[in-house]
């Protein structure tokens, strides 16, 4: 990519984020999806190069090609490989040099349902751009995803976002420790779905008969060390009773499971139905 285009798109990247209230690098990665991936790529700069003045943390992706060799790309060519390539031999990495040193998950190779790419698989491309955006707010003096969710200005919307970006970064041990991290996303799905039973049931009955179990869910308990802050901050603010919350609880807790699955590299199970019964 060149120095102006770079510079363009992080102008634009910079307006998306004032308007939105979101990080910097979290409206870059997401220009970078919605960069048409069909594209030409005659823009970007020669794969492996070092960064030019101004594009110091430019997104790079490092793949693997069937008969072993290592490809580098960078700029538009990286960020339409995480959206198109279905091998699943991507790294993240950035024109500053930065390689995750996270092996990550592997690609899930699930059965699309109905022609549709199944979530697992857009969560495993997701982490690779927030592994990549993590680095690069961090190397470009960013406030952290803590000092953002907690800045009261910021909607309960953008915190949700903020709360499924953070646990995609979850995903960096997913090959260290899968039992660990499976184990996680199954205890923050339980205390999403205990805050979200007690959100209903304040809906239909009003807050003097909140059950028991969803205050002592809210209070975090059996809630797993690797809890982030924004999760934290996400139920305390439904807490709140002046937020609603009900449907950002049951999109993290979404997310949670298709994580989960992830891991596990399992398929969506299927839902109950009267006659999944007894015959």
């Amino acid at each position: 990519m060149t120095k102006r285009g770079s510079n363009d798109r992080k102008a634009k990247a910079r307006r998306i984020a004032k308007a939105r209230g979101i990080r910097v690098t979290e409206a870059h990665s997401l220009l970078l999806q919605a960069k048409n991936r069909n594209d030409p790529s005659s823009s970007d700069a020669p794969a492996g190069e070092p960064a030019a003045t101004g594009e110091t943390h430019e997104l790079r992706i490092h793949r693997t090609a069937a008969d072993g060799t290592a490809d580098v790309l960078d700029g538009d060519a990286a960020a339409r490989a995480v959206w198109a390539d279905g091998t699943g031999t991507l790294t993240a990495g950035c024109r500053c040099g930065w390689v995750n040193p996270h092996a990550g998950p592997r690609f899930p190779d699930l059965p699309a349902p109905h022609g549709a790419e199944p979530n697992e698989q857009k969560h495993w491309r997701w982490y690779q751009l927030v592994a990549w955006a993590e680095h690069a707010g961090d190397a470009e003096g960013e406030p952290s995803s803590d000092e953002f969710v907690q800045d009261p200005s910021v909607t309960v919307n953008d915190v949700t976002r903020q709360v499924i970006f953070d646990l995609r970064l979850l995903l960096h041990h997913a090959q260290d420790d899968r039992e660990a991290v499976a184990a996680a996303y199954e205890a923050i799905e339980t205390l999403l779905r205990t805050a979200r039973v007690r959100v209903a049931h304040e809906r239909a009955q009003g807050p003097a008969r909140r059950p028991d179990a969803g205050r002592a869910g809210q209070d975090g308990a059996g809630a797993p060390e690797q809890i982030p802050m924004s999760l934290d901050v996400l139920l305390r603010r439904t807490d709140s009773g002046r937020s609603g919350g009900y449907w950002e609880l049951l999109a993290v807790e979404f997310a949670a499971a298709e994580l989960r699955r992830l891991v596990l590299h399992e398929s969506r199970r299927p839902v109950p139905t009267v006659s999944d019964g007894p015959a």
